[in-house]
Formats: structure tokens, C-alpha cells, sequence
């Protein structure tokens, strides 16, 4: 079948070279069981229109196009009409029902993959996306077939009426793993970044935004070094970059502190092979894909109970779900767990998060729509 992947949003979502792209890695599992993919990316007005083949099988368009904060305007022409299967990162987009319209004319099955009902921020602006979302989007995850990400998302579907709601998780696309990460000798690696061998290494891998609470990282971080010598890497970028480098300093743990804006994505396993603990302190969190790397590569991750580190970490020894930064404290001031624990939940995730099952049920709800259209 020729199959469709659709990503409206407008943001750091598949940020080519950081991390995970969740499109690419569904597209790949599709394009294993013998389908032909175009994956769609509206990127900001300013970027380039580019065309890609990244892989047999799998071309990427990304398209340049007008957006209302992250909920991108394309235009359905784009969209090959001759597609069978649309797949679209759903969310909250409020242009949605525009790209339904253009599937139902042209016979295309479309699935809306989602990983949050409501919008993340609580204010007025966020309300008021609810109010569209409710009167536009979710009508149409009430008449449809949907995907949800998590078994939260599909509790809080299924309250607001969208009864047909199956569960198939964000997977990690395993070719793009550094399989043989636990070959490669951690201490001189360690050395590359300005670490010993014996350092106790606390990593954060995120937005410097407030809902990721890196400000606060830095303030437990300070609190656990009064009690076990430590030292903080963080990774990322945003406007509170200056912020956390002023508290760093102002709680006296500077030179313990090191922070960089950027790694390129296929250096982004040794972040996680050199750390003994990650933080993952956003309460918001959708699903968390530097979390899922971080169990991947044996760092012990802390994250606070939300949908998407619950849905990780349930099960998972060696790691903490907790409600408080002062838990958070306690766990990276514990023993690192075992090597054959983290190993084990290394493994189990493989096995949990497989971009197989999203492809499994979205070629399902696609042949079943083709069924029903032949029998119509």
C-alpha cells in the first residue's frame, strides 16, 4: 500500500539530528512489511521546502507553511490524493478536521495518532485551544478510529466520547541505536567530556523551558551534593540558559555544572553511557524519548509520575517514578542500581516501545477502511 505519515506540528517535533524522529521510525517499520512511505513535515514558514529519500522505500517532504503557535496551516494539496493510509500526529491540532476532509474525498483512511487531548499549558490561551479542540478535532476522534500513545490518553479519549481507541506506545527506532554502546570503554569516554572515572554523573537532557523545570534541576542538584560528591550534565537549549548558569553559581555548585546547548544526535548515547542517573522532572511529559534512551543506555532514571514516564518506567527496575524533587534527591544520592538490573530494563524496552505496533495497527485500520469502501 502507498502510506502516508502527516506531522502538522510546528515546533522542535522531529527536530532533524537531536533525537529520535518518531515519523522516521514509524515510517521505517512500515516500509518493513512492504509498504511505500511519504512522510509529510510542515516546518516554519522561513525554512526551506526540501524533498528527501532517507531511506528505501520512505521519502520526507518538508513543508514550509503558515502556523497559529505550533498547529501548522497545510495546505491538503500537498497530500498525494492516491495515498491509502494517512497517518497524522494528532494532539490537539486544530486543523485537523481540514486534513479528515481531504482523506474522506479521496477515499484515504485516516488515523489520528495522538499523544495528548488537552493542551499541556494551563491559561487562558490553552483554554481556548480546548474550546476549538472540542468543537473541531475531537468530533472527529469520536467518529473515527484512533491511536492513542499511552493507556492515560486512551482513559482521557474514551471520557470525552472517542469509545474506539486502541493503545500502541511511541516506539524507538532501533536503527538508529548505538547497539554496541556497551563495547565502547566508558571511563575514556567519560575523559573526552571532562570526567573521571570514578565521578558520579547526573544527567538532564532537555529544553531550557520552564515545564521542564531545569532551573529547579540545578537546585536539587545543590541539595544532593551536600550530601555525595556529584557533578551535573545537562543538555539543551532555550531562554533559561542564563538563568540556570546564574542559580549554578549563586548555590555555589558552578564548577560542578556543565552545560551544553547542543550534541549532534548520533553522539547523544554517550550522554546517557558516561551519566549514572537521569532527570526527567517536566510533570507534563507526553512521552519522553530522551527517557526512553536514557533506560536504553543503563542510566538510572528519575521522572516524575506523568503520562508518558509512567507508561516508561511502570515496571522498570532500576528506575524511579517519584512526586517530589526532594525523592528525586534521594534516588540520585542512593547506590547506582546493579548493571545487570539497568541491562534487564534495557532489554525489556526494546521489547515494550517497538515502532512495529503502531505499524501493525495502522495498516490494520487502513485495509479495514479499504474493506468497508469496497463493500460500500
Amino acid at each position: 500500500m502507498r502510506l502516508g505519515i502527516l506531522v502538522t506540528i510546528v515546533s522542535g517535533f522531529g527536530k532533524k539530528g537531536f533525537y529520535h524522529s518518531q515519523e522516521i521510525g514509524l515510517g521505517k517499520a512500515l516500509v518493513a512489511r512492504g509498504h511505500q512511505v511519504t512522510i509529510y513535515k510542515c516546518v516554519a514558514k522561513d525554512k526551506p521546502a526540501d524533498r528527501q529519500t532517507i531511506a528505501e522505500g520512505i521519502e520526507i517532504r518538508y513543508i514550509p507553511v503558515p502556523a497559529l503557535g505550533v498547529h501548522g496551516m497545510l495546505r491538503a494539496g500537498e497530500i498525494d490524493p492516491r495515498l491509502d493510509g494517512l497517518l497524522l500526529f494528532a494532539d490537539t491540532q486544530l486543523f485537523l478536521p481540514h486534513i479528515e476532509r481531504f482523506c474522506r474525498r479521496h477515499g484515504i483512511a485516516f488515523v489520528p495518532y495522538i499523544g495528548i487531548a488537552h493542551s499541556a499549558q494551563r491559561n487562558f490561551k490553552s483554554r481556548l485551544m480546548d474550546i476549538a479542540f472540542a468543537l473541531g478535532t475531537l468530533r472527529i476522534y469520536k467518529r473515527l478510529p484512533v491511536i492513542a500513545k499511552s493507556k492515560a490518553v486512551q482513559e482521557e479519549l474514551r471520557a470525552l466520547g472517542a469509545a474506539d481507541c486502541t493503545i500502541a506506545p511511541v516506539g524507538l527506532d532501533e536503527s538508529e541505536l548505538k547497539t554496541d554502546y556497551a563495547a565502547h570503554d566508558r571511563s575514556a569516554l567519560r575523559a573526552r567530556y571532562g570526567y573521571g572515572p570514578d565521578d558520579v554523573i547526573v544527567s538532564f537532557v532537555g529544553r531550557l523551558k520552564p515545564e521542564k523545570h531545569p532551573v529547579e534541576v540545578v537546585e536539587l542538584f545543590a541539595r544532593a551534593c551536600q550530601r555525595k560528591p556529584m557533578k551535573l550534565l545537562m543538555v539543551g537549549e532555550g531562554y533559561l540558559k542564563e538563568k540556570v548558569e546564574a542559580r549554578a553559581a549563586e548555590l555555589g555548585v558552578a564548577d560542578r555544572v556543565q552545560l551544553i546547548e547542543r550534541v549532534p544526535y548520533e553522539n547523544m548515547w554517550e550522554i546517557h553511557w558516561i551519566a549514572d542517573f537521569f532527570l526527567n522532572l517536566c510533570t507534563r511529559e507526553i512521552f519522553g524519548m530522551a527517557l526512553m534512551e536514557a533506560v536504553y543506555y543503563r542510566s538510572s532514571a528519575a521522572a516524575f509520575h506523568a503520562p508518558g514516564p509512567d507508561a516508561i518506567l511502570t515496571g522498570m527496575a532500576g528506575h524511579y517514578l517519584c512526586d517530589t524533587f526532594d525523592q528525586a534527591a534521594d534516588w540520585v544520592c542512593g547506590d547506582k542500581p546493579d548493571d545487570a538490573v539497568l541491562a534487564e530494563s534495557s532489554r525489556a524496552l526494546i521489547e515494550r516501545f517497538s515502532w512495529r505496533i503502531c505499524a501493525d495497527h495502522f495498516i490494520q485500520l487502513t485495509q479495514e477502511a479499504r474493506d468497508d469502501q469496497k463493500k460500500a
